[in-house]
């Protein structure tokens, strides 16, 4: 079931920072990865949490490598390569990927952020990065669905460090730009820009909400060696400097999941261990309790 974009969805992602894909895959293809997730509770003794300015956290599992499972798989799929290329206009290469759960009534909420405040300090020289975010279950504004402000990909990168101005240009952008909330069935997905403002608000309802983000590269915008900051935005993620090179992204069938061809849901994935940074950065890692 590959999706095709067509120029204008190129259009609409350049202008708005976002595309939204409806049923970029079916329920029968992503029900078995829902229920694995929904099975192990530790996710094979991964699970670890992701804490935002109030220190609330909720479960996240981060991973580089891909392996030969579901997860492994799903980044390499066509439907989710072509399409990134074709708003690229060029080859990419797997940054990394995540889950993000938000159990029923969890607390945590993701703070209004741009992902390239991080990446920028990886070494990367241009804003040619952007992450999907597919739906593994039916996300609601309840249950704290993706929220982006369309058009911000164009605002440039902002000082995450200055808050209370930052806090100021987020309220502006709302008024002058609007707000959209990406509320979406299992398996829709948003394909966003690296500069496009995001975030999430804490989960009222008295259902999870599970996603899966893929983040991606473009070929020619390999890390420069020497010219990485300390990246205190995204450190908690425990992912290496070597890891952030370019490594080929080998594509696979698009029917890999209709025909089940993968040895498992996860485990054949090694998951990243984060880095405890408390009182680091916009996000940091903590031990779940």
């Amino acid at each position: 079931m590959a999706k095709v974009l067509t120029d204008s969805d190129v259009r609409d992602y350049e202008r708005d920072g976002f595309i939204l894909a409806r049923g970029l895959f079916s329920t029968d293809e992503l029900q078995p990865l829902f229920d694995a997730y929904r099975d192990d509770t530790t996710i094979g003794g991964s699970l670890y949490g992701m804490a935002d300015k109030a220190g609330v956290a909720h479960p996240i599992n981060i991973w580089h490598e891909l392996g030969d499972d579901m997860i492994g798989l799903i980044p390499r799929m066509p439907r989710m390569v072509d399409a990134t290329e074709k708003l690229f206009g060029e080859p990419c290469y797997h940054w990394h990927s995540k889950f993000t759960n938000k159990p029923p009534g969890c607390q945590a909420k993701i703070d209004w952020h741009q992902d390239y405040v991080s990446w920028y300090d990886d070494g990367v020289m241009f804003p040619r990065m952007l992450t999907v975010a597919i739906a593994l279950e039916s996300t609601s504004r309840a249950s704290g669905c993706l929220q982006v402000i369309p058009g911000s990909n164009h605002m440039g990168l902002l000082d995450h460090d200055d808050t209370k101005n930052f806090d100021r240009r987020i309220d502006a952008a709302k008024k002058m730009l609007g707000l959209v909330y990406c509320e979406m069935e299992q398996g829709d997905a948003v394909f966003f820009h690296c500069n496009t403002l995001h975030g999430s608000a804490a989960n009222r309802s008295t259902s999870s909400r599970l996603m899966l983000f893929t983040s991606y590269n473009a070929v020619s915008n390999e890390p420069v060696q020497d010219i990485t900051g300390n990246n205190k935005w995204g450190k908690f993620m425990g992912i290496t400097p070597e890891e952030r090179k370019y490594h080929p992204l080998n594509k696979v069938s698009d029917d890999v999941l209709q025909k089940k061809c993968y040895q498992s849901a996860f485990s054949n994935t090694p998951f990243k261990q984060p880095v405890e940074t408390p009182d680091d950065g916009y996000l940091s890692a903590v031990p779940l309790q």
